[in-house]
């Protein structure tokens, strides 16, 4: 009997299989779809074109509960995959893998943060919480290859009153002037450019 209930109760406590299904929109082409599964701490990927599989993408996760996701992270209007990674409490890291001409995903790197948008200069930028009252944004190119680039940064701090100190941050290259005003004069929780949502 308490074998029984204790296989029960260990039954209980695995983590579901997660699985979900998700369509990545191309150019002059029928959109993909891509069937994501969460077995063994890793997200598998199928990527099918016309119902037969083109890809297989395996990705290391912490996230089971957190499916992966299609935005266009580059603009090219191509539906890029988002897979959640790690999460550290308000910023999820996610590995991003861009959609290529010919269909198929290649990875560009990982980016980390609570927001995600395009500036119009057609970087990626993302917003990442910095304790109870900062938050960095970091710009963010794609180099000849597709991959990521951190280009440059712009930290915000400020308390209830809007005071605080906003600064560039030189990665690749230093942060422009004109974009470290541009970024300390948004709104509370707004991004540069236009907003990427992961759905």
């Amino acid at each position: 009997m308490r074998a029984a209930l204790a296989a029960l109760l260990l039954l209980c406590a695995a983590p579901a299989s997660a699985e979900t299904t998700l369509r990545a929109t191309r150019q002059n082409a029928p959109p993909l779809d891509l069937r994501a599964a969460f077995g063994d701490g890793r997200w598998t990927i199928r990527v099918l074109e016309a119902g037969s599989e083109v890809q297989r993408i395996v990705v290391a996760s912490d996230l089971p509960r957190s499916a992966p996701r299609i935005a266009d992270a580059d603009g090219d209007r191509a539906g890029d995959l988002w897979v959640p990674v790690i999460d550290g409490g308000a910023n999820t890291a996610w590995d991003l893998w861009r959609q290529e001409a010919n269909g198929r995903f290649r990875r560009a790197g990982e980016v980390s943060g609570i927001g995600f948008s395009r500036d119009a200069a057609g970087r990626l930028v993302t917003m990442g919480r910095n304790g109870c009252c900062g938050f960095s944004f970091v710009f963010h190119r794609f180099d000849a290859d597709g991959a990521l680039e951190e280009s440059f940064g712009v930290d915000r701090h400020e308390d209830d009153l809007r005071r605080g100190v906003c600064e560039g941050v030189a990665m690749a290259s230093p942060a422009p002037a004109a974009m470290v005003r541009s970024v300390c004069g948004l709104a509370s929780g707004a991004m540069p450019g236009r907003r990427i949502e992961l759905r």
